[in-house]
């Protein structure tokens, strides 16, 4: 069942194009070696950079100051048709995202929060305005581009967890793997070791309606994973969860933002992760209201 997913997929997208395209036109000073950033770990010399990588507050801080954002947002508007209405949802939106960032878009019921989250996980583009990954816009690019930067540069977590009911936990965590043609038995390793990670390696053979909602967000984060991508978009994460099991997945996230450098964008009504985020967002009717900065949460590599 698996691999007829993944095969019926592969007919769209095809996984074995990387983002060079991408990590090259990052930044000029960039090389485009290896860990999909742009960033070359033994060659760079920019040793700012280099600082900013391995997690120097000051320099992720200085960073805005001529460093090029992962994620940038300028003069973004979302128009919906409504019949013979016209709906803006995001009215001339200007954000930037840094690489090692963990920020937090908060914002009401019906704010644009959503629709904002679609942008920045490129899974729709702006009806005016720029919204730019790496240097490269979006809006340029065709649906299979979009579906690989999806794949390869962005980790989704949804408040739905998204699981395919009818595959299994390891399954379900080796799918993004299979989509990139891995090889089968290091699919399947990379699965089992996140699964052990996110303490779920005794329900390898559990489907989705075997476990518990805590349980399923937490392949949901093993999923989103297994390629190691440098962003993870989560939509209310914690919207379907209890308090505890919700902190839980929250200091998860942190522990991978300050440990492992991993750019962590939530998109929530709720206040709970605002304690974790080095920016907050917020947005109201579609516009940013304020940005507020936040001291000591940058990571810590």
């Amino acid at each position: 069942m698996l691999m007829e997913i993944a095969d019926t997929l592969r007919t769209k997208l095809d996984p074995r194009k990387t983002l060079n395209s991408l990590k090259g036109d990052a930044d000029p000073g960039n090389s485009s070696t290896g860990n999909g950033t742009g960033y070359d770990s033994e060659n760079d010399s920019d040793p700012e950079l280099h600082e900013e990588r391995t997690g120097n507050s000051d320099t992720v801080k200085s960073s805005r100051n001529g460093k090029v954002p992962l994620i940038k947002l300028t003069d973004v508007w979302k128009v919906y048709q409504m019949g013979e209405v016209e709906f803006a949802a995001l009215k001339g939106v200007d954000l930037e995202i840094y690489e090692g960032e963990f920020v937090v878009v908060l914002g009401p019921s019906g704010s644009g929060k959503s629709t904002l989250m679609n942008l920045l996980g490129c899974l729709d583009i702006p009806s005016h305005g720029t919204v730019s990954l790496n240097s490269r816009d979006i809006s340029r690019m065709d649906e299979s581009e979009l579906a690989q930067i999806r794949g390869q540069m962005i980790g989704f977590i949804f408040q739905s967890f998204n699981l395919i009911p009818t595959l299994n936990t390891l399954e379900n965590v080796t799918l993004p793997l299979e989509f990139q043609e891995e090889e089968s038995s290091r699919a399947r390793e990379r699965a089992e070791y996140l699964l052990e990670i996110v303490g779920l390696s005794d329900k390898h053979h559990n489907l989705p309606s075997q476990l518990s909602g805590g349980q399923r967000q937490r392949v949901a984060i093993a999923r989103s994973l297994a390629v190691d991508p440098p962003v993870l978009l989560a939509d209310e994460p914690t919207g379907n969860l209890d308090s505890k099991t919700g902190n839980y997945i929250l200091e998860f996230l942190d522990e991978l933002h300050r440990k492992e450098g991993k750019t962590v964008i939530i998109v929530t009504h709720d206040m709970t992760p605002v304690k974790y985020a080095t920016r907050v967002v917020h947005i109201k009717d579609g516009e940013i209201e304020k940005i507020d900065e936040v001291e000591g949460n940058f990571c810590k590599l």
